[in-house]
């Protein structure tokens, strides 16, 4: 070999090696191909302006849009004067695309849909970008929670009727407790200026106001009770309920009067807490709500017949024995 063909010899040799070196210097060594971690969010994606990087997805894509996102390179044109990265992008297949940086600026972000699925891409300018990149399928999250028995009994609402009444206390005087001490309402909810009301003859009774603490599962209706009718009624205020649409709910504590004389108008306080064993209701302060009263007429307490020895007991008792 003469000395003209080995320069040239190692001439091309060498442009080979620049070549070589170049091409690796664009692509990132280690992660030319890379499988995307199906656990995160917002995917990272690292494109330059001399590598086309290829996405394929698990399904066909349905939608593809994201601010920089340019599908003519002549259109950076119109748009030099955004900071963010301008990225030329082809779907070439229908579960595939292929993207190129264009014009360097902060990372672009892409929102890609499929027919079942949403994923959140962020492409960033780098020196070395990733050559091809598989998408997996997202992981599917199961909302359900293992309960155990002891976690059912320790959520279940204590009835505690001491409480009740230190409630009904507290929702009566709030207007003058809560400026002095607003964390002692942390967490309620209320509805004031209501007119909800429901008519049986010539019984009317209005909610005007409702007051709940969702901590306690605990709704405090606020009512008048107005008797129109020309006798006394008097009632069981067990008996009272609440209705909501079809439904009505036993009441745990009521604060009225037992007789409504005729033409009269009286204050009463019905109280719901939970449901039966300990459930909770959850019940929404915004719903239309109605009372609905008992029947005329209150259950005797019948008491057994004294026997003889219960007679001599009482006897005994009267007279100091």
């Amino acid at each position: 070999m003469n000395s003209r063909s080995s320069s040239f010899f190692w001439l091309f040799f060498g442009c080979f090696l620049s070549a070589a070196f170049s091409l690796s210097a664009q692509v990132r060594a280690g992660r030319e191909l890379v499988r995307l971690d199906p656990k995160n969010l917002v995917h990272d994606i690292a494109i330059n302006g001399n590598v086309a990087t290829t996405i394929t997805f698990p399904e066909k894509i349905s939608l593809l849009t994201g601010f920089g996102l340019v599908t003519d390179p002549a259109q950076v044109t119109q748009i030099t004067n955004s900071k963010v990265a301008i990225v030329h992008y082809e779907n070439v297949v229908g579960d595939t695309l292929v993207v190129r940086l264009v014009k360097p600026g902060e990372p672009c972000h892409a929102t890609v849909r499929t027919p079942r699925s949403i994923y959140l891409l962020r492409f960033t300018p780098a020196d070395e970008a990733n050559l091809a990149v598989i998408v997996s399928p997202p992981v599917s999250t199961n909302a359900a929670t293992e309960v155990t028995p002891e976690k059912v009994v320790e959520s279940r609402i204590e009835y505690n009727a001491e409480e009740l009444v230190g409630m009904l206390s507290k929702v009566r005087n709030r207007k003058a407790l809560q400026p002095l001490n607003p964390g002692l309402f942390t967490g309620w909810q209320e509805r004031n200026g209501l007119m909800m009301t429901s008519t049986q003859k010539e019984l009317i009774a209005t909610i005007y106001e409702i007051q709940r603490n969702p901590a306690k599962d605990l709704t405090v209706f606020r009512c008048w009770l107005t008797n129109n009718g020309l006798k006394p009624y008097e009632f069981e205020p067990s008996g009272v309920k609440v209705r909501v649409g079809a439904r009505s709910y036993d009441t745990q504590l009521v604060d009225c009067a037992n007789t409504v004389g005729p033409g009269m108008r009286v204050a009463m306080d019905v109280v719901l807490q939970g449901g039966p064993g300990g459930s909770r209701e959850g019940l929404s302060i915004n719903q239309d709500f109605r009372i609905e009263m008992p029947g005329a007429g209150r259950n005797l307490l019948l008491l057994p017949p004294l026997t003889s020895n219960d007679a001599a007991e009482l006897d005994a008792t009267i007279d100091g024995k």
